[in-house]
């Protein structure tokens, strides 16, 4: 039987995404963290980042709406250092399932939503040297969920959809990959252990 071809976000299933603790840990209060999430990671210029249609200029509008406290908290994280590097690390747990899953034969993908600035940092994610191929939303100018991604994907590998199992933190990206027939695990490492991944997978078929 054909092993399923395992596809995996990045934030919160190989790094770390959690804003909230990122924030927390800088001094920040509960009303702080929710004006710093608000303007800067909702922000238009966050997903157009992401998206590849603009650069870390483009957050100069959002950073200018926050308190001067704030805004000199924003000017260091994101303009003055690689985002993901500095406050994202890597996660064990998942890059030990990786491993596991290559040396059992998986062909793996990485699906992500992410800027430019990727390519700064992805030498500090370990998990990636297993991968077969890495998709990165700004290379494409597209992003997840939007049904277009998945099939770019899809065609920049050579990729049947009913093969890949995809591994994402947010269901609506899961929602996404399903609507174009590709199956899907929501799950988020920062959050859960790695047995409940382990078990999700088992009832796709996939052991490692």
């Amino acid at each position: 039987m054909k092993k399923k071809t395992l596809v995996f976000d990045m934030g919160n299933v190989l790094i770390t995404f959690d804003t909230h603790r990122i924030l927390a840990d800088r001094g920040l209060n509960e009303e702080e963290i929710g004006i710093f999430e608000d303007i800067v990671f909702r922000s238009p210029e966050w997903r157009a980042y992401d998206r590849g249609t603009c650069d870390k200029s483009a957050f100069l509008r959002p950073i200018g709406l926050l308190p001067p406290k704030l805004a000199a908290l924003a000017k260091e994280m994101i303009l003055e250092h690689v985002f993901v590097s500095a406050y994202m690390p890597p996660l064990p747990a998942t890059e030990e399932l990786v491993r596991r899953a290559k040396l059992a034969g998986y062909p793996l993908y990485v699906l992500s939503n992410a800027g430019q600035d990727y390519y700064e940092y992805r030498s500090g994610i370990p998990a990636l040297s297993y991968f077969d191929g890495v998709y990165i939303s700004s290379d494409w100018k597209l992003l997840k969920p939007e049904r277009e991604i998945y099939l770019s994907f899809l065609a920049q590998f050579s990729l049947n959809a009913e093969d890949c199992l995809f591994i994402d933190d947010v269901q609506a990206n899961i929602d996404g990959a399903k609507a174009v027939g590709m199956d899907g695990i929501c799950f988020n490492a920062s959050r859960e252990p790695i047995e409940r991944l382990y078990g999700a997978l088992a009832e796709k078929g996939v052991v490692i």
